[in-house]
């Protein structure tokens, strides 16, 4: 991940806000929420170093009585924000939500909250958009001749709106300086998992990774705007994917897999490489360890049938590749994600 963040991690202490105003969707904020408080719990288990990330929902507004400040998001569940925009402490980063329905419902009565936002951006904060909360940001003028992503439903309408924008119909996620905006909920996640592993180290990450994988629906695509890679479209390649996907048994041979695709060896490795953003078999032993994982945090069978299932005639090769890919041992991932450690 190639992006250039100026993150405010040296300190032991690092506070976000995630700003809650109506329409919001509540998945963008719980889910990270979640993933940084499990992080939180990984990184004292594992006495990673001297951190805490501190989580508080803003309301947009500035109130007299946050008790009158509850926020129904949906039939029967409300949220009531901890602050409001004039009382909110200091943070190193801030999130805006995607809005359900018209963004310009919301952003034309967002007047105080575009100021704020203006404020805290001259004074340093990160602030991280999602899908149509991006409008938030181009309303401030903050995008104005920068990079920026929005839902790709909305791609005309914002264009239209905010065209001193350089609006990315391609990308996820981009990055101008200290403003980050991301396509998707999931895209958000994605952006959540790397400032993790920026703020814990990597033994951390990687166990969010692992317990969130069903909720974070990650691909073997990288979205990144500074990367310039995404979905590609070679259909040659598609489809030696998606038998690969379907084959985990067998053990992947790049010339096979060439006559497959009717390509020479070397045009496919090369097309393969340009489309996938990987090698060959980087690419299928990364299917492979993402199955293992599976079959490990839902099954109860051996290591042993694990490997046959996956190809691996030999168990110790099976272990190796495994701990090489996720930094602990199959029986350590097993113990950790049956045990719900990050929970403690």
């Amino acid at each position: 991940m190639h992006i250039k963040a100026k993150l405010l991690y040296i300190s032991a202490m690092l506070t976000s806000l995630y700003i809650c105003y109506p329409k919001a969707l509540l998945t963008s904020i719980s889910l990270p929420m979640e993933m940084i408080n499990a992080a939180n719990g990984v990184a004292r288990i594992k006495r990673t170093k001297n951190r805490n990330w501190s989580c508080h929902l803003v309301s947009s507004q500035n109130l007299k009585d946050l008790n009158q400040n509850k926020i129904e998001y949906a039939r029967g569940l409300t949220v009531t924000p901890e602050f409001d925009l004039q009382s909110a402490p200091e943070a190193q980063m801030i999130f805006l939500p995607p809005i359900w329905g018209n963004p310009e419902v919301v952003v034309e009565k967002s007047q105080v909250l575009i100021d704020w936002l203006n404020d805290r951006h001259h004074k340093g904060a990160q602030i991280c958009a999602t899908g149509t909360g991006v409008c938030l940001l181009a309303q401030a003028g903050l995008l104005d001749e920068k990079v920026a992503t929005t839902h790709w439903y909305y791609f005309d309408s914002f264009e239209k709106k905010y065209p001193k924008v350089q609006l990315q119909r391609h990308h996820f996620i981009t990055q101008a300086g200290n403003l980050y905006c991301c396509g998707s909920i999931n895209a958000l996640v994605d952006l959540s998992l790397y400032f993790i592993e920026n703020y814990f180290g990597k033994d951390v990450s990687q166990v969010i990774e692992q317990h969130f994988n069903h909720e974070i629906n990650r691909t073997y695509d990288k979205p990144w705007f500074a990367s310039g890679v995404s979905r590609h479209p070679d259909e040659g390649i598609i489809e030696v994917q998606q038998w690969m996907q379907s084959h985990l048994s067998h053990s992947f041979n790049v010339r096979a897999l060439a006559e497959m695709a009717n390509m020479s060896e070397r045009n496919f490795s090369r097309r393969f490489k340009s489309a996938v953003g990987k090698s060959v078999l980087a690419y299928g032993t990364e299917l492979k360890m993402q199955t293992a994982m599976d079959l490990l945090r839902e099954t109860n069978l051996s290591q042993q049938d694990i490997a046959d299932q996956l190809g691996f005639k030999d168990v110790a090769y099976f272990a190796r590749q495994f701990k090489n890919k996720n930094n602990l041992t199959a029986g350590q991932y097993r113990q950790i994600v049956r045990r719900k450690l990050f929970n403690l």
